[in-house]
């Protein structure tokens, strides 16, 4: 037995691809990139309405507490007697203050700000969906 590699390997065809089996992955790559990011688009646009119905309750929320604190009528002293207003700015701002919900507006400011960004990365990945970039080479 001849014991030259170089010889033994030489005789050996090396297979060829089939014709076409690029172009057949890039194809099945770029249908499965399709397939993850019209997933990512629905879980988008879920969170997307989520986040506006957060934002929506909290802006519902707000305005209850908003009526319930007194702010609306210590707020309506600035238009209907401007002049007891003024003359009493320090303790007028110091009621009004006291007087609106902190937290209800964080959670309405946290809701809006998490509906802006959750709408942005929908329109994000939606673009991408639409030029048709997949591939990322």
């Amino acid at each position: 037995m001849d014991h030259q590699p170089e010889k033994l390997f030489s005789m050996l065809q090396t297979p060829e691809p089939p014709a076409g089996l690029t172009e057949k992955i890039l194809l099945r790559i770029e249908r499965r990139e399709r397939r993850v990011l019209g997933a990512k688009i629905a879980v988008s646009a879920c969170v997307f309405g989520a986040s506006v119905g957060v934002a929506v309750a909290g802006y519902l929320n707000l305005v209850a507490s908003l009526s319930q604190s007194g702010f609306f009528q210590i707020f309506s002293l600035m238009f209907s007697d401007f002049s007891s207003m003024a003359a009493n700015l320090p303790d007028f701002t110091l009621s009004i203050l006291e007087s609106l919900p902190i937290f209800t507006t964080a959670l309405l400011l946290a809701g809006v700000m998490f509906a802006i960004w959750s709408m942005a990365a929908l329109i994000d990945e939606a673009s991408t969906m639409r030029a048709g970039r997949f591939l990322t080479v």
